[in-house]
């Protein structure tokens, strides 16, 4: 922009000294044809030349106007980067901050997960039988966290009313794996078998 300004300035400098010369050789060849003539010349000389100097003055402001403008632009682009900088270290301090208490969160919805697992024969809960006994629980952990074998002494009441119950404890808002879910169609399917091996 200085760069235009001052090409500008220039040429406007050049067109007018060349009328400036014109003016001073009609001057000289006009100087011979009388004292009148040759003074009227010279005042309208003079005033090309004061209104050159006005010129070349605004030029000279215009152009130190812009550098002023130019160093002050400057300066808030650099302030405005130095506050860019500032907002994203704050942003990642944030960030990191988030992190942190999404893991602790994370670690304690687990944590409280496990508890409330190991005490889950001894809670009331409208989907545990009030006479399962605690210990006919058979704590598995993975995939599945519970057997539960319900069973009875008398052979004919143990085949009507007894059962065994796969069981599951989930907290909050946590959902069955894929691996559950497969098992608990299989089990709701009758896919379920009795094995006995014998090893020597």
């Amino acid at each position: 922009m200085i760069e235009y300004v001052l090409g500008i300035a220039l040429v406007i400098a050049l067109v007018c000294w060349g009328n400036y010369y014109q003016k001073l050789q009609a001057l000289r060849n006009e100087r011979l044809e009388g004292q009148e003539s040759y003074e009227n010349l010279l005042f309208s000389v003079e005033r090309e030349r004061e209104g050159i100097q006005t010129t070349m003055d605004i030029m000279q402001n215009n152009i130190e106007y812009l550098q002023e403008e130019n160093r002050l632009k400057t300066t808030e682009i650099g302030l405005l980067e130095c506050e860019i900088s500032e907002i994203t270290s704050q942003s990642q301090e944030k960030s990191e901050e988030i992190k942190k208490q999404k893991g602790r969160a994370a670690s304690a919805h687990t944590t409280k997960g496990q508890i409330l697992e190991k005490w889950c024969p001894f809670l009331e809960h409208p989907e545990i039988d009030p006479d399962w006994e605690a210990k006919n629980w058979a704590f598995m952990g993975q995939p599945i966290d519970y057997i539960i074998f319900d069973w009875r002494e008398n052979k004919e009441i143990n085949v009507a009313d007894g059962k065994i119950v796969m069981l599951d404890v989930k907290s909050g808002k946590s959902q069955l794996t894929t691996k559950q879910r497969r098992i608990r169609d299989l089990i709701k399917a009758g896919r379920v078998e009795w094995r006995t091996i014998r090893l020597e």
